[in-house]
């Protein structure tokens, strides 16, 4: 974890210019510990609905909004429904989120700033590493002082929707 580091085109995710965070996750081992789960049909907490699994070992949950209920990721983490879940995406609406990869990867690394979204079932420090016991939940919703999302009107889509094509080969498209 990186605290309080210049950002790029993300620094709105921090609490100012300047002074946001990045993060590297490492899963260590050469063999698989265990088969990911890609089906969910357990209990949720209150405060969560619409699971989505959108990879395998990730599921996506929709939860109240941010500024309504600031403790639910930490709840989440604690969860024992999430135990076998490594990765829960906490987003402001898991239909969108898991829609098609593009917005997956959107909902997800536009949304959480990581020394203050990243939360876990357990954590520690061993020689200055911290390590996180599953889940790690990331709370990837809209937080107040966030931009708006921007909307392509669908005139603009269309006109570069057109050029792409003949800019971009298919298979890099």
């Amino acid at each position: 974890m990186l605290a309080n580091v210049s950002q790029d085109t993300l620094d709105y995710t921090g609490p100012s210019v300047n002074k946001g965070s990045k993060a590297m996750m490492m899963g260590l081992g050469k063999e698989p510990k265990r088969v990911l789960p890609e089906n969910f049909n357990g209990e949720l907490p209150s405060g969560v609905q619409d699971p989505r699994v959108f990879l395998p070992g990730t599921l996506v949950v929709q939860g109240e909004a941010y500024g309504d209920d600031k403790e639910l990721p930490a709840r989440l983490a604690a969860w024992p429904g999430f135990a076998d879940w490594p990765v829960v995406l906490l987003v402001d609406d898991s239909r969108a989120a898991t829609a098609n990869l593009q917005e997956f990867l959107w909902s997800f690394f536009t949304r959480f700033e990581p020394a203050a979204d990243i939360y876990s079932a357990k954590t520690g420090v061993n020689r200055f590493h911290v390590g996180l016991e599953e889940p790690i939940v990331f709370d990837c919703r809209m937080k107040p002082w966030y931009p708006h999302v921007l909307e392509v009107d669908e005139e603009t889509r269309k006109l570069v929707d057109g050029k792409m094509s003949r800019l971009v080969p298919s298979r890099w498209r």
